[in-house]
């Protein structure tokens, strides 16, 4: 059944999304953070999609914050640290009986969002699809992996762990009732890979091939696996270790997201993936001296 699905965040993920839904014959509106923005969709008047040298144009709307509801569905595809100051304009606008999605890195944000617009049925979701902005609205679809969600946070009687209307075309959708726990293995990896990257400076292959690298991470990764036995947290079969060497073996030739931030002297997601984590271990009574250094490190030099 087609729908009418608002898309808050016009990055990578944003225009991937945008285009996948347009695909599949739903009415897609991109909110715009400003006038110059829009006017800059305006000229193109299209995402478009790039996947294997072939380039599709799927026709979709543009609006600005304080014009653009009533909203029924909304995707929520910002920058973690941007989802409340991005919220707060069009929150107003948001049905009572909406369906909202929060799809970002780290762990925090989507809780906020929860909060913030109660008692709206909120789903989380994570994905593992590649994708880069060649141009403003111009996505290259990278590498297909798959999205998971589930329901964060419902109103009244028990949610479907998919909303309904969230039907995207050739992306791969997977029903989660345990997204929380999804999110924590993702923060987990994450974690691991992203600062060290950042801090060294390196492709995430970098990290299992140098020694004095992978011992830094298996550092990181023992002070993980000690908060997730405080917190009764089971995330993998074996330590955190194995399954961070096997993503960054993995995604060797990746240069992580955090990391590119850095490179770009732009503001990283760091509070809501080593930040979180460190949140939740003072929390727990618990210091982890390697993540934290390696946060302070990295908040210092990305000032």
């Amino acid at each position: 059944m087609a729908a009418h699905w608002h898309i808050l965040g016009a990055g990578s993920i944003g225009c991937l999304w945008a285009a996948h839904l347009a695909k599949a014959g739903h009415q897609v509106t991109l909110i715009l953070r400003s006038p110059e923005r829009l006017d800059t969709f305006n000229a193109k008047g299209a995402v478009v999609l790039e996947s294997e040298d072939t380039h599709h144009y799927y026709p979709v709307d543009a609006c600005l914050p304080d014009n653009c509801g009533p909203i029924s569905n909304l995707l929520i595809t910002t920058k973690a640290y941007d989802t409340l100051p991005a919220l707060e304009p069009v929150a107003s606008q948001i049905r009572q009986d909406a369906c909202v999605v929060v799809m970002q890195n780290g762990m925090g944000a989507q809780q906020e969002a929860a909060t913030r617009l109660a008692p709206i049925n909120v789903w989380a979701a994570s994905t593992t699809d590649g994708a880069w902005l060649k141009a403003p609205f111009h996505v290259v679809f990278a590498g297909s992996g798959e999205t998971k969600a589930g329901p964060l946070s419902q109103a009244t009687t028990a949610l479907p762990a998919i909303p309904p209307e969230l039907t995207p075309s050739d992306l791969t959708l997977v029903a989660d009732e345990q997204i929380e726990l999804s999110l924590w293995r993702k923060l987990a990896i994450n974690c691991a890979i992203n600062p060290l990257t950042a801090f060294y400076d390196c492709r995430n292959g970098e990290l299992t091939e140098d020694p004095e690298k992978f011992q830094h991470m298996s550092r990181v990764c023992a002070e993980i696996d000690q908060l997730c036995q405080q917190l009764n947290l089971q995330l993998f079969d074996g330590p955190a270790i194995q399954q961070a060497e096997s993503v960054a073996r993995a995604t060797g030739a990746n240069f992580s997201s955090m990391l590119q931030d850095v490179r770009h002297q732009r503001k990283t997601e760091l509070d809501y993936i080593t930040g979180y984590l460190l949140q939740k271990a003072k929390q727990a009574g618990l210091t982890l001296p390697e993540n934290q250094k390696l946060y302070e490190h990295l908040k210092e030099t990305t000032k």
